[in-house]
């Protein structure tokens, strides 16, 4: 082997061996977006804004909430299908990504097209009634929803959503008619309440908790297993007569499928330490919400158990896509 040849092997394998060693760029280079598919107010909202402040600080880069309501939240999960699977855009999901399949015909995904992050916290949801009706307990609705079959309406903050399948849930197990109407996030939704235009509500606990609190609503049950310390005086449905009736809402964020695993396992610690942060806890727990933090693994085992779950509830309901 000559000895330019040498040479020009020699700086060749220097090359290789530099581009092996070198150091991929730190992520976070630039701000990231994080998708809420409701309008701003309602508890998806509060949620993402609380984790964006933390976030921030802890990538050293902006965490944009950007609202993308509609679709009974689809628009937002396709926005972020658009987008590469860079982690630059999460999503924080809703019961609906679970739901939707199974309510919907024409929905242009299912949980299985993203990446599990984190689920992020579960809350309640709780029944309210207006403050015109004359319904004061479950039992009270109840009565009134067979003496008058299809004459009462519920509220909820979405088609599909875990408000609306408590309604349709409660409607199967208490063999009541009472009509859905869904509205675009809590805030319109708490509006039409108030304004008497529908008589009843389901909403997550903390869009809701402020109203029952002042008392221009009147909380009548839980969708919970057991009651909530913020309002431990609000019985659930079980104890009111429907022991096999029982809703968890919950809010977790999803990657688009294809992200890079570091950078899932890099979410996944910074939300477990927001979530731990005294102010988070705080703010959180006066929402009677609940901080979970999970692994993408954990998430990834919760959303197969929640998609065997309501896919069988909805059909026992005869609930069919619309």
């Amino acid at each position: 082997m000559t000895l330019i040849r040498r040479l020009a092997l020699g700086v060749a394998l220097g090359m290789v061996c530099a581009s092996a060693t070198a150091v991929e760029p730190e992520y976070p280079l630039r701000p990231i977006t994080l998708m809420v598919p409701t309008p701003p107010g309602g508890t998806t909202d509060t949620i993402a804004r609380l984790l964006a402040n933390k976030l921030s600080t802890a990538f050293g880069k902006p965490v944009v909430v950007e609202n993308r309501p509609g679709g009974a939240t689809t628009i937002a999960g396709q926005a972020l299908l658009n987008q590469p699977a860079d982690g630059y855009t999460m999503l924080l999901a809703t019961f609906g990504t679970i739901a939707n399949p199974y309510l919907m015909k024409a929905v242009p995904y299912t949980y299985r097209d993203f990446d599990p992050v984190s689920l992020v916290v579960n809350t309640p949801n709780v029944l309210i009634a207006g403050p015109a009706v004359a319904y004061d307990t479950l039992a009270d609705l109840a009565a009134a929803a067979k003496a008058k079959p299809g004459a009462i309406t519920f509220a909820s903050t979405s088609n599909g959503g875990s408000p609306h399948l408590s309604g349709e849930l409660f409607n199967r197990v208490a063999g009541v008619d009472m009509q859905h109407i869904p509205y675009p996030g809590s805030a319109p939704a708490m509006t039409a309440l108030l304004g008497g235009h529908v008589a009843v509500m389901y909403d997550n606990l903390p869009s809701a908790l402020s109203q029952i609190q002042a008392g221009t609503v009147k909380a009548l049950a839980m969708t919970t297993s057991q009651r909530v310390p913020v309002l431990p005086d609000i019985p659930t449905f079980a104890e009111q007569g429907y022991p096999q009736y029982e809703v968890n809402a919950w809010f977790g964020l999803l990657a688009k499928k294809g992200t890079p695993p570091a950078i899932l396992q890099r979410w996944h610690q910074e939300v477990s330490t927001a979530l731990a942060s005294a102010d988070v806890q705080q703010r959180l727990a006066t929402l009677g919400a609940i901080t979970v933090g999970s692994s993408p693994a954990e998430f990834t085992a919760y959303l197969k158990a929640e998609d065997s779950k309501w896919a069988q509830a909805i059909k026992d309901a005869g609930i069919t896509p619309e």
